[in-house]
């Protein structure tokens, strides 16, 4: 087979500066904020799988977050007319899904909607960059800390995002800041020094607590923390994490346990576990224990302890450390609850890295892959074309071509280099110069056509050969597009006849536009499709032409659209949204064809086999269906293997999730299934195979290798054995058995000896063969019959575009 191996695709993901788990309240569900501006939403759920990108832009680096999810009622007592009407409205707060606020160095906090992933609320902080934010116990108050050294609260309660008012203001930024269990009591750290306790209610400094200087420069309070006793923790410029009394404020133990910037904190909540890291990578861990108290010993030697019995304290120690991260860790989360268990940290080096908090730091960590978790790479197989989303542009290439090779692949050595008689070219670069980083971009099959997204807008461009420059590509943007009227999208695809584009848009309606009127200036939009919103039922399961809708989808119902595909003959569309719904259209008829049921595990992506009506739908537990859309039913492969009783258990046990499905055009029946750090080829003729079986070909031709050798040497030792009897041994036969010859007193006489002394072992039963020679991956497709091309991103590319991590030589080092 013949493998494109790109390396050369310019994409480096964004560093992560803050990182936030949902309140308890609510599902499992972590936020990740880069320095891009986008927001990760992550679920724990399934070996962590990503829900949803909400995009940032520029200048929109965000440097906080925080969730609320509000379960007490704001309202007096005498507003309710009954107990049990009460009831029902708190039950209702509970069921609310959770608000995400973000907030950075635009002086902007905004809260975000979850399903558009479009700012749904804004404020101005009055106070220029916002450094950090929190939510108090109860999520009714929003606290944000300001450049111009004041710290502000915005009333957040009942859906709310007002200004109420500041606190007194200081004369340097507000770093870090913390809330007390009972919301009475505000902890800040400051860029002078300084540790502020604040009353809440009056808004004013109770108390001031003091870190050291060197050299008199001010030492910065990155972070603060109020356990659940009360006590205060701070780590500092200084590399010192050190613990507060609550009521005195009096420091009570400091550890200098790094050898830079302490950057964040984490605690735990029972008050007696908590979690720093920084710019030296190290992760430490302090727990609260306790511990005998020294004997005391008089000046005769013997110890004057009271009644003799060893007397306990309690005191922090510094419990374990690990280092996770090649680069400055910049935002620690923690979840102890049973479902969860995580610690989570990030920072410059752009991968998030979890590991389980309560065996800290005894258990290995895993790091989630750095490539996209939804493939940007489009590609257009008749041109060989290559197209690559990037945060605010778009770049093409063309594919190189390689020799063609004297003998056929199968007698190719694997991983044997080809020489390229045409090397790749990039031919084509866009940029953009709007707000908002682009959610989607795709490339026409005929090469003709690129569109792009974001959460605003719906561009497209026309591209056509250069003539006065052969090779080179012309790009002209057509004003006359209307879009899907103002609105963006996050999801865009081209039928393969190049003659509609689909669009999944910000308000989860599938839009199906005709650009074949081009020349003309005119776009027709000829079917909304409303599934997605909740507008279900044959009657009413689509909106009209003009762009009305028959029918508004309940509360909860509408969910962001997060795959498409398009069936290679053009008839098929299926869209798949995060409530795990998966709609079939007949884009023949521009009708609802199928609804498919509900999997246990979120899909991560949709694709049709090329050469059948079979939709394939990988899901974040590794198992895959097949659907035939016709018959409206899954294959006869799919309800016989499709299931994590069936699979291969080292396939089930893979921790990255499938990203993509591939068909190779030379073999109809087989598909490659692909994630991050994995290719795994099935073959659909087949069944799964041994469930226990060596997957890995690597792995399972080193085993291989391993069982010929003792055959041989096992063969060597047996014929020596009849070489010493006078048993001479004839060619072997295919039964296993030799004809051998002995020399006796009464003449020769001809018998057949067993060549293996013991039976040979049957062959493993194996389907799925998995490859991990090419990681990790961003894409993976055929452009023809054994065609294969893979997009990499190797970790050293992202190095290499970073700073410098910090580094102190030690002595004798």
């Amino acid at each position: 087979m013949e493998v494109h191996r790109c390396r050369f695709v310019d994409y480096i993901p964004s560093a992560i500066n803050a990182l936030a788990f949902a309140p308890v309240t609510t599902r499992p569900v972590l936020a990740c904020g880069r320095a891009n501006g986008d927001i990760e939403v992550w679920n724990p759920k399934n070996e962590w799988t990503l829900e949803k990108v909400i995009p940032g832009g520029k200048n929109r680096s965000v440097e906080a977050l925080a969730w609320a999810h509000q379960t007490i009622l704001t309202e007096e007592e005498d507003f309710w007319d009954s107990e049990k009407e009460k009831q029902a409205a708190i039950k209702k707060l509970v069921k609310t899904p959770p608000r995400l606020f973000s907030a950075g160095l635009n002086a902007v906090v905004t809260e975000w909607d979850l399903v558009s992933l479009k700012p749904k609320r804004s404020v101005d902080s009055h106070g220029g960059a916002v450094w950090c934010m929190a939510t108090n116990h109860a999520n009714t108050v929003l606290a944000v800390g300001c450049e111009d050294g004041c710290v502000r609260l915005f009333d957040i309660a009942d859906g709310e995002l007002a200004f109420i008012r500041s606190f007194d203001k200081q004369k340097t930024r507000i770093l870090s800041l913390a809330w007390s269990d009972d919301d009475t009591i505000m902890v800040t750290g400051s860029a002078n020094s300084s540790i502020y306790k604040w009353n809440v209610e009056l808004g004013r400094v109770v108390s001031r607590m003091t870190v050291e200087r060197v050299s008199g420069e001010d030492t910065l309070v990155w972070s603060v923390k109020i356990l659940s006793n009360g006590t205060i923790v701070s780590g500092d410029s200084l590399g010192h994490v050190k613990f507060w009394a609550k009521d005195s404020t009096a420091m009570i133990q400091s550890f200098n346990s790094h050898s830079a910037d302490v950057l964040c904190l984490a605690a735990g909540s029972d008050g007696t576990t908590v979690f720093s890291s920084g710019v030296d990578r190290k992760c430490n861990q302090y727990r609260f224990v306790e511990q005998p108290v020294p004997k005391k010993i008089g000046k005769n030697g013997k110890n004057i302890t009271a009644n003799g019995k060893t007397e306990m304290t309690t005191k922090w120690i510094l419990a374990g450390s690990r280092r996770f991260h090649s680069h400055d860790v910049r935002a620690l989360a923690l979840d102890e609850s049973r479902n969860v268990d995580a610690l989570v940290s990030g920072g410059v080096d752009v991968s998030m890295v979890v590991c389980p908090a309560a065996q800290f730091p005894d258990i290995n960590q895993r790091r989630i892959p750095h490539v996209p978790q939804r493939p940007i790479v489009s590609i257009s197989k008749s041109k060989r074309l290559m197209l690559c989303r990037q945060e605010h542009g778009v770049k093409v290439w063309r594919l190189g071509k390689s020799a063609s090779p004297i003998q056929p692949f199968s007698e190719i050595e694997i991983g044997a280099h080809m020489d390229l008689i045409e090397p790749q070219q990039a031919i084509l670069e866009m940029k953009f110069k709007d707000e908002y980083n682009l959610t989607s971009a795709a490339l026409s099959e005929d090469g003709q056509w690129i569109a792009v997204a974001d959460i605003e807008e719906v561009k497209l461009f026309r591209i056509s050969e250069n003539l006065a420059h052969p090779g080179q590509l012309t790009v002209k943007k057509l004003k006359s597009f209307p879009g899907v009227r103002g609105i963006g999208a996050h999801y865009l695809t081209f039928t393969p006849d190049s003659t509609r584009l689909v669009v999944a848009s910000t308000d989860s309606q599938v839009v199906i536009v005709d650009i074949t009127q081009w020349e003309s200036g005119t776009f027709d939009v000829v079917r909304k499709f409303g599934q997605h919103r909740g507008a279900g039922g044959k009657g009413a399961e689509s909106m009209d032409v003009d762009g009305e809708e028959d029918i508004v989808g309940g509360e909860g119902q509408v969910e962001t659209i997060v795959s498409m595909a398009v069936s290679a003959d053009g008839q098929w569309l299926a869209t798949g949204d995060l409530k795990n719904r998966i709609f079939v259209f007949n884009l023949d008829t521009l009708q609802h064809h199928a609804t498919l049921p509900v999997f246990d595990a979120p899909l991560t992506s949709l694709q049709f086999h090329p050469y059948s009506p079979t939709l394939v739908i990988p899901t974040a537990s590794n198992v895959f269906y097949l659907f035939n859309v016709e018959n409206r039913r899954l294959t006869d492969w799919s309800r016989e293997y499709s299931s994590d009783k069936n699979f291969p258990t080292k396939f089930l046990g893979l921790k990255d999730k499938i990203l993509g499905i591939a068909f190779n055009p030379a073999r109809r029946n087989t598909l490659l299934v692909w994630g991050a750090n994995y290719i795994c080829h099935v073959d659909l003729d087949q069944g799964v195979g041994d469930r226990n079986a060596i997957l890995n070909v690597g792995k399972r031709k080193r085993v291989d290798r391993v069982k010929d050798e003792i055959r041989k040497q096992q063969r060597e030792r047996r014929m020596k054995k009849y070489a010493a009897l006078g048993i001479v041994p004839m060619p072997e036969l295919e039964s296993g058995k030799a004809v051998v010859v002995l020399e006796g007193k009464k003449g020769r006489k001809v018998l057949t000896a067993a060549t293996n002394h013991v039976d040979e072992q049957k062959e493993e039963d194996v389907n799925f063969q998995l490859l991990h020679k090419f990681q990790p991956l961003m894409f993976v497709d055929f452009v023809g019959d054994n065609s294969l091309v893979v997009v990499e991103l190797p970790f050293v590319k992202i190095l290499s575009s970073l700073p410098p991590s910090f580094y102190r030589p030690s002595y004798g080092s």
